[in-house]
């Protein structure tokens, strides 16, 4: 886990006890959290989760830090992300949107597809 305890910290100290803050790795914790939030806060530093969080639907708002390098890498996700509608920054308010679930698995078994129809097997 790469979020500073610092920061979770601070998330349990601002949020509510209606709010679900998952201070440790837990697989089972972080799916079942995903099912039943209705907002989706994630820290920048981890890309995986943002694009985990994305095929829910839900609104996803990335807590920005400080970043220890520039890294143009996470820089493109984000913008990529932010044109998609699917990331807004954690600011002072929240709000809901929409946006097209990201269903990768789908979209690579077509591409898949058509590779396989593009082949001869004889």
């Amino acid at each position: 886990m790469r979020t500073p305890q610092n920061i979770i910290e601070k998330a349990k100290n601002y949020f509510d006890k209606d709010q679900i803050i998952i201070p440790n790795v837990d697989k089972k914790a972080y799916l079942s959290s995903l099912k039943i939030s209705d907002h989706i806060i994630v820290t920048c530093d981890s890309t995986s989760m943002i694009s985990e969080a994305a095929i829910t639907g839900k609104p996803i708002y990335v807590a920005q830090m400080p970043a220890i390098k520039n890294n143009q890498r996470f820089k493109s996700f984000f913008n990529l992300f932010e044109s998609l509608n699917i990331i807004k920054e954690l600011n002072n308010s929240v709000e809901n949107w929409s946006y097209i679930k990201l269903n990768e698995t789908n979209k690579i078994a077509n591409q898949i597809r058509e590779k396989i129809k593009q082949h001869d097997f004889s």
